[in-house]
C-alpha cells in the first residue's frame, strides 16, 4: 500500500500541474483565433480577389480576440498576486 504524499509535496504537484495547464490553455488561446481568422481572411480574399485586405483584417480581429481572451484568463492571477503582495 502506498503512503499518501505529504501536504507540501501535494501542493507542489498541484502548482506544477496548474502551470502546465495554464500554458497549454494560453497556447490554444493564442494559436486558434489567429489561425482561424487569418484562414478565413485568406479564403475570403481568394473568393473576392481583395488580397491582402481581408487577410490583414482577419489578423487584426484574431489579435483582438486573442488579447481579450488572454486578459480574461490572466486577470484573476494578476489580481491574486496583488492581494498576496
Amino acid at each position: 500500500m502506498e503512503k499518501p504524499l505529504p501536504e507540501s509535496k501535494r501542493s507542489k504537484n498541484f502548482e506544477t500541474f496548474y502551470a502546465f495547464s495554464l500554458a497549454w490553455q494560453l497556447g490554444f488561446l493564442i494559436a486558434v483565433p489567429l489561425a482561424a481568422f487569418i484562414g478565413i481572411g485568406i479564403w475570403l480574399d481568394s473568393k473576392f480577389n481583395t488580397q491582402p485586405l481581408l487577410t490583414l483584417l482577419g489578423l487584426l480581429v484574431g489579435l483582438s480576440v486573442t488579447i481579450y481572451e488572454v486578459y480574461h484568463v490572466m486577470d484573476p492571477l494578476i489580481r491574486n498576486d496583488k492581494k498576496d503582495a
